[in-house]
């Protein structure tokens, strides 16, 4: 016999809202409060205002009325450093940085706001650099190879000397990971050089270059003409010519001085300066082209000096640096140095074992003396030319990294039967133009060069990826300084 079961209960609907057992207050809305990030070091705006007295006090000197009144000159000395001190000061109190969970942002301007977003995935290599009078007070700045970026965009000053190591220890761990920062950390700190180029010959390498040797003879002409002819005009044009033997001797000596190149985990790693200490990576899978330079009288002692095109080094002018300037790897080397370096960067080729073809016999007609020295190469990993005989420049361009292939012709290449060749990189030093070449010649270049490109960007694979995925969107009326390259082969 069976137990009578109690009647079925209706049941609610799916979309019928469950009734709580007791009233609840309402809940007051959190405050979001939205953090403003840090500032730097609050002795930033001197560091970065004592140049605006430096130059105030150079043009008072060769003032010759406010020499003669010292007050008024001090007067407008104390003025010049207050306000430029007052200037960094605003600035300094209008920058804030702060990390997010994916990137590290810096707010700056006071009139113009800008807001910088360099994501962890962009970012290839994080050095610690100490300008002179940064040194003297114990700072450092941050400078961040960011993918796709121009040099100042990565960079971020001032920090205490640990707290930029600290930062960027943070930021090693964000981007790379645990074990990759690890191992960063370890390689650049343990990193033994692979060569050192000594002051003497920084110094003699320079005195010898066409730049100094020209503006050292006509400034000693000029003196001899002075005291001679008592022409004294020639002193005023003295000046330039004086800057043109000072300016290298200070840059090549005082800036390469303790120039050391060593070898890391992230790649070649350069160190150099006097007073301004600068460290520079080459990462692998992200060097572009090569020059080398061989001025005359560096050629017959068998010195040349190496430049790189890097991706995301050379995209904006920096101040006080060359529009084209790329990563320095040797100021000055001895050819076995440099061939031992590019053996480094190249693994696989050697530029001795490459035959070059010369331009044709009739192009003496436009180049009298150097069309002998126009050549260019082929291996299976780059393109080689070479042009000029008082300073002899080799362009390397990497055939996975070549951006376009393009043909040109003058008129009077034209009548006899020439064109230039020209295979386009990023914008650095590297010029690679095969000069006067046989028109039908050429025009199979262009095409092979394009085949050869177009094969190696399918088959090389990069060492070191450069990520080009987009980043994300920025606030309003900001620019964001690790914008994806446009072109995914010059990221390679």
């Amino acid at each position: 016999m069976t137990e009578p079961t109690a009647p079925p209960q209706a049941s609610q609907p799916p979309h019928a809202p469950q009734q709580p057992d007791a009233p609840q207050a309402p809940q007051t809305p959190q405050p979001v409060i939205e953090k403003t990030g840090d500032r730097l070091h609050p002795l930033t705006p001197f560091v970065k205002g004592w140049g605006y007295f430096v130059v105030a006090a150079v043009a008072m000197a060769n003032n010759e009325s406010l020499r003669s009144n010292l007050k008024i000159a001090g007067i407008g000395l104390l003025a010049v450093l207050v306000g430029g001190i007052l200037l960094g000061a605003l600035s300094w109190w209008f920058t804030k940085w702060q990390l997010t969970d994916d990137a590290i942002r810096v707010d700056s301007g006071f009139l113009f706001r800008r807001t910088r977003i360099i994501r962890f995935d962009r970012i290839q290599t994080i050095d610690v650099a100490q300008p002179f009078v940064a040194r003297l007070f114990g700072m450092a700045e941050l400078r961040m190879d960011v993918a796709g970026g121009g040099k100042n965009d990565g960079k971020l000053s001032y920090f205490s000397e640990a707290d930029a190591t600290k930062l960027r220890g943070t930021l090693l761990l964000r981007a790379k990971g645990e074990v990759a920062a690890a191992q960063q950390e370890l390689h650049h700190e343990e990193a033994p050089p692979l060569l050192v180029v000594p002051t003497g010959r920084l110094l003699g390498a320079t005195l010898l270059s066409s730049t100094v040797l020209a503006s050292a003879a006509a400034l000693i002409w000029l003196i001899v003409t002075t005291m001679v002819f008592e022409f004294h005009v020639g002193l005023f044009a003295g000046l330039p010519l004086l800057l043109g033997v000072v300016q290298p001797i200070w840059k090549q000596v005082v800036g390469n001085h303790g120039f050391t190149l060593s070898e890391t985990h992230d790649g070649l790693r350069t160190k150099r300066g006097l007073f301004d200490v600068q460290r520079q990576t080459v990462p692998p899978g992200r060097v572009q082209g090569l020059l080398i330079t061989e001025p005359l009288i560096w050629r017959l002692i068998g010195w040349s000096r190496v430049d790189l095109d890097i991706a995301g080094v050379a995209g904006s002018k920096a101040d006080g640096e060359e529009e084209h300037e790329g990563a320095q790897l040797l100021p000055v080397g001895q050819r076995g140095e440099v061939a031992a370096v590019l053996r480094r960067v190249l693994p696989g080729t050697e530029l001795a074992a490459i035959e070059m073809h010369r331009a044709p016999e009739r192009v003496k007609w436009l180049r009298p003396i150097g069309w002998r020295y126009l050549s260019y190469g082929v291996d299976g990993q780059v393109l080689v030319t070479t042009r000029g005989w008082v300073s002899r420049r080799t362009s390397i361009v990497l055939h996975h990294k070549t951006q376009s292939v393009r043909l040109q012709q003058g008129p009077l290449q034209r009548r006899l039967g020439l064109a230039n060749v020209h295979v386009d990189t990023p914008q650095g030093p590297t010029d690679a133009v095969a000069l006067h070449r046989e028109l039908g010649e050429a025009a199979q270049l262009v095409e092979a060069q394009a085949d050869r490109a177009r094969e190696a960007r399918r088959t090389t694979s990069s060492p070191a990826p450069v990520h080009t995925q987009p980043n994300a969107p920025s606030p309003d009326e900001s620019s964001s300084s690790a914008a994806s390259p446009a072109d995914d082969s010059s990221a390679r």
